[in-house]
């Protein structure tokens, strides 16, 4: 005992002084990291192996990190209810540790028999030893028994995914599990990999991925959809394609036919230029992207700026814009830069896409009606009640169809918004835009209205590439250029990030990023020359693709060729499409890409990031998407700076005592080297002061220098300066020379110790 009060001791004269405001802060409440159930094993020590602070880790410790089914009375089920609904962790961590005596006890039950409590707690721990004799026949001693230890923590991690709490928070998107292993003699951490089924060293993952990562609820998922086929092997075998990837690429197929159409409409293109832009998307990046089942197609994040293209300078110039677009995407795959397209802020973002949203939405409103729409989002805005009126009045200046068109898009908009939560069992197989499109128009049909239908002439008549002598001309005019990186950046930002998700999604193999974007600017060169949309990595078929149980790339191939053969073979079905159902998609798809829960929850978070996400939105609608996101970046990197340049210094106690303490939060930079001077020389001679760097982010050379140069003026006048140069350099990798830092060491120990 002597041994930990004398640690006591020292913790209270020599570290408490140098943290007290950390701890004064924790004296306030906690709100903790994470969740994290341990063994009981003094050996394990995660607060000193993570350098965790007082409250950042919730910890729940027994002997082998047992989590007992649900229905078992004790403290741990307690302990997991309330790190969930009362603190709201979002990781929860199952830690195990090699050389677990209560493993051993699993294996060899006559290790417990004196103990019958510790045989009792075991118990829910029984199948463990029957596991992995099973999965690991051959092995023995310490191989059987570390196998043991890996085993253990899944089969706790399965326990604990079954508390009502936990499988809420997994269903809801809010919570992520993870299974963990200690080495000691290394002090080495290894986390199970899903994607391998292995346990491999944490800090050597690009990527960590969860044991069970969260389930998102957002609008493209349906329920009770399976997310996670095996792995794609290397030559999957014919039996494998037809009986897996054959019926996902109808799905897929059935999902993509009207979006193609939809978003060719709203981009002011023929609907051939939709179909075409799928194909190649289907067959071409299919076989040669870098995301297996990612499915590309047109894109609805460029429907605002291509619109902008078309509606001022006609199909040619979009072309050319599409191209040079295409190449900007090749240099940058060839040159390793896919992960830089991900680098744009979240508040950006979210702006452009709700700006998008609400310029969609005003477009497409009239369109539902059969009103046609002006070339101004604002105009559109404003004109949404004449809109409305034209499809409730009994007629509009002797025209029927709008109150025909109406009806029609509130239909499809009905099985859109009803269909899933209505539908049970095997209907909800049926894909939502097929069937509303495909009710829309027998609806049409059978009742004979005249309203607008989609005109469909064949796909060589969409194939408008730009003019050879205009060519040259048009490339030396910088705004092409301009409006041509705008299209690479959000192609690219949209393909990347859905690849994400997608890898989210299946435990496949993860996306080549580079691979992708390249392939990905292959085929805009393509359809650029061609005079026909861009495409993009598309998240609803792509998750369709997931859903329907794709295993390799083939299913991607197949919708692509499905689209061909459809419209090559049955040209005659798209034309009975009424436009009011394809408007009536693109008007729901407008309101959900304005994620007004998201907007709330980043202006919560920071008032900053939500006005930058506001004024880019707001940017997006009222001039166009170019200088929307131009502002948006702007502003980020802005903020970015200021943020960086932030130092915040507080002083507390009293000069009177011999003691004061400055505390410095933020980036001590060269930009804020007069503040902290200043701070400095208002402290009275001969007194010790501490500096406390537990709120600072950074310090450059600059103000490293003045401390060290202000201490040894300080200490002319019989002061002391009281600062943790050790971690200092830890934290920062700044270079101090030894002797001086032991001597402010040894210096400041006495200090505080007098």
């Amino acid at each position: 005992m002597e041994k930990l009060i004398q640690g006591l001791r020292h913790f209270r004269q020599n570290v408490l002084w140098e943290r007290k405001e950390l701890f004064e802060r924790s004296a306030r409440g906690q709100r903790p990291l994470a969740l994290l159930i341990t063994c009981s094993d003094s050996r394990v020590l995660p607060d000193t192996l993570m350098q965790a602070d007082p409250g950042d880790l919730f910890v729940s410790r027994n002997a082998g990190n047992i989590v007992p089914p649900t229905d078992t009375p004790g403290g741990e089920g307690a302990t997991v209810e309330y790190a969930v609904t009362a603190l709201g962790v979002t990781d929860i961590i199952v830690g195990g540790h090699y050389r677990c005596g209560a493993v051993k006890a699993m294996l060899e039950p006559a290790e417990a028999r004196d103990m019958p409590k510790v045989a009792e707690w075991l118990a829910h721990a029984r199948d463990v030893r029957a596991d992995v004799e099973r999965d690991h026949p051959a092995a023995t001693g310490d191989e059987l028994w570390d196998r043991a230890v890996e085993r253990n923590v899944l089969v706790q991690l399965d326990n604990l995914s079954k508390h009502p709490v936990v499988a809420a928070g997994l269903a809801a998107g809010t919570l992520r599990l993870h299974a963990w292993v200690l080495r000691f003699e290394s002090s080495e951490v290894l986390a199970y990999d899903p994607c391998s089924a292995t346990f491999s060293p944490l800090l050597d993952m690009p990527v960590v991925h969860p044991t069970l990562p969260a389930h998102g609820t957002d609008h493209e998922r349906e329920p009770d959809a399976t997310f996670e086929p095996p792995p794609e092997a290397a030559r999957p075998g014919w039996a494998s394609v037809l009986r897996h990837d054959l019926p996902a690429s109808l799905v897929v197929f059935l999902v993509a036919l009207p979006l193609c159409l939809a978003i060719a409409k709203a981009t002011g293109m023929p609907p051939e230029a939709g179909i075409i832009t799928g194909i190649i998307g289907g067959i071409l990046v299919g076989l040669i992207g870098g995301s297996p089942l990612q499915v590309s197609g047109p894109s609805i994040g460029l429907i605002v700026i291509l619109l902008d293209v078309v509606q001022k300078s006609g199909p040619e110039r979009l072309g050319l814009v599409v191209v040079l677009a295409g190449l900007i995407q090749v240099a940058a795959g060839i040159l390793r830069l896919g992960q830089w397209f991900r680098a744009v802020s979240p508040a950006v973002v979210l702006g452009m896409l709700a700006g998008i949203g609400v310029v969609l939405f005003a477009q497409q409103f009239h369109v539902l009606v059969d009103d046609p729409p002006t070339k101004s989002p604002l105009r559109n805005l404003a004109t949404i009640p004449t809109a409305v009126w034209h499809g409730v009045a009994d007629s509009h200046e002797g025209h029927p169809e709008h109150q025909e068109a109406a009806a029609i898009g509130l239909l499809t908009l009905a099985v859109l918004v009803l269909w899933m939560p209505l539908a049970r069992g095997r209907l909800r197989a049926i894909p939502t835009v097929l069937l509303a499109v495909v009710l829309a128009t027998a609806v049409t049909a059978m009742l004979g209205w005249p309203i607008q239908r989609v005109t469909f002439e064949g796909l060589t008549s969409a194939v408008r590439p730009p003019d050879p002598a205009g060519f040259l001309g048009m490339v030396s005019d910088g705004a092409v250029w301009l409006t041509a990186a705008t299209v690479a950046l959000v192609a690219s930002a949209e393909t990347l990030l859905c690849a994400v998700a997608v890898d989210q999604m299946h435990r496949g193999p993860r996306t080549r990023y580079d691979r992708e974007l390249t392939a990905q600017g292959v085929s805009n060169t393509i359809l650029g020359s061609l005079g026909i949309l861009p495409l993009s990595g598309a998240v609803v078929r792509s998750a369709a693709n997931v859903r329907a149980g794709a295993r390799t790339r083939c299913s991607t191939v197949f919708h692509g060729v499905w689209l061909l053969g459809f419209v090559l073979l049955a040209p005659g079905l798209l034309r009975l499409i009424p436009t009011a159902a394809l408007a009536a998609i693109l008007v729901l798809t407008g309101i959900r890409l304005i994620e007004a829960h998201a907007i709330r929850a980043l202006w919560r978070e920071s008032r900053a990031e939500g006005a930058i996400c506001v004024v880019t939105a707001i940017t997006v609608v009222a001039v166009d998407l170019l200088a929307g996101v131009l502002l948006g970046v702007g502003l980020a990197v802005v903020k970015l700076i200021h943020t960086f340049s932030r130092l915040r210094i507080r002083r507390r106690g009293d000069p009177a005592s011999g003691r004061l303490t400055l505390v410095l939060e933020g980036s001590a930079t060269f930009i804020r080297l007069p503040k902290l001077a200043a701070a400095l020389e208002r402290v009275p001679p001969g007194i010790t002061l501490h500096v406390d760097l537990m709120g600072l982010s950074y310090i450059d050379h600059a103000c490293l220098t003045l401390l060290m140069n202000w201490e040894k003026q300080h200490e002319a006048t019989g002061g002391t300066l009281v600062l943790d140069w050790e971690t200092l350099r830890a934290r920062f990798h700044t270079a101090r020379p030894r002797p001086r830092c032991e001597a402010a060491t040894r210096t400041s120990e006495q200090a505080v110790g007098e």
